[in-house]
């Protein structure tokens, strides 16, 4: 099975509790099987570091679900990735359409953050993806290829490089439903294409992830779709049972 990179988003849920009780036994699992993935972990700002501290001399690396504009100053509540960089976060989830809809970023305070996590060396995790209208219309590669025109403005051709970039369905988010694999795979290959005619370079530098509804029960089925490296899990993340089995049928040597 092909190597995957997987992000565990849990968005706004956590505590102490729940890292003893959920990432502890993640990474003493981890500890104890051959690895076969790259298992990235995505906790509230405030569990970072305290998540960092278990997860510390394993392979299982730490992201942000979120960071600023700004790297200092009167911004009250803000997190800057100098900060995110001083606890040794790696990854930053960029973009995601919960940010867009509640917090009104659109694409171009995407691509600016984007270029904030690129210049400080960290690996951006750029979500993005149509709403159920622009799928039922027929737009979903015109919305992704917006979507991926602003970082291309912004930072030119080799603005993916060491890049994930995660398509992500809007009315998938939560719903319990995915598009068909067809589908899955169409909008996987454009997006990998449309990539490699506007960089600098014909290889595949960066990485593809599907997110939205990812659960035990799809899981052995997406991966099948071979343009996809990987997968933004949400709720299934937060799951033990359910999460150890996507692991199990993911990431591990039987």
């Amino acid at each position: 099975m092909q190597k995957k990179i997987i992000v565990a988003n849990w968005k706004l849920n956590g505590s102490i509790k729940l890292l003893h009780n959920l990432l502890k036994p993640i990474t003493n699992f981890v500890r104890e099987k051959k690895i076969l993935i790259k298992l990235i972990i995505v906790p509230p700002f405030v569990y970072l570091y305290p998540a960092y501290k278990i997860v510390m001399n394993t392979k299982i690396m730490i992201g942000a679900q979120n960071v600023d504009l700004h790297l200092n100053g009167a911004f009250t509540g803000e997190i800057s990735v100098s900060m995110l960089n001083d606890v040794n976060v790696k990854y930053v989830i960029i973009g995601h359409s919960e940010r867009r809809l509640h917090h009104k970023e659109n694409n171009i305070i995407v691509a600016k953050k984007f270029k904030i996590v690129k210049d400080f060396q960290l690996i951006p995790i750029l979500c993005i993806g149509e709403t159920e209208n622009d799928y039922n219309s027929g737009m979903t590669k015109q919305i992704c290829q917006h979507q991926i025109d602003t970082i291309f403005d912004s930072l030119g051709e080799q603005a993916f490089f060491n890049t994930i970039i995660a398509y992500e369905p809007i009315w998938a988010i939560g719903s319990g439903k995915i598009p068909s694999l067809n589908f899955i795979e169409d909008i996987c290959n454009f997006i990998k294409n449309y990539i490699l005619k506007r960089q600098a370079t014909n290889k595949k530098l960066f990485y593809i992830q599907y997110g939205g509804s990812v659960n035990q029960t799809n899981i052995k089925d997406l991966c099948k779709i071979v343009e996809i490296d990987g997968f933004l899990i949400g709720s299934a993340s937060l799951d033990f049972d359910n999460f150890f089995k996507i692991l199990n049928i993911l990431s591990f040597e039987k």
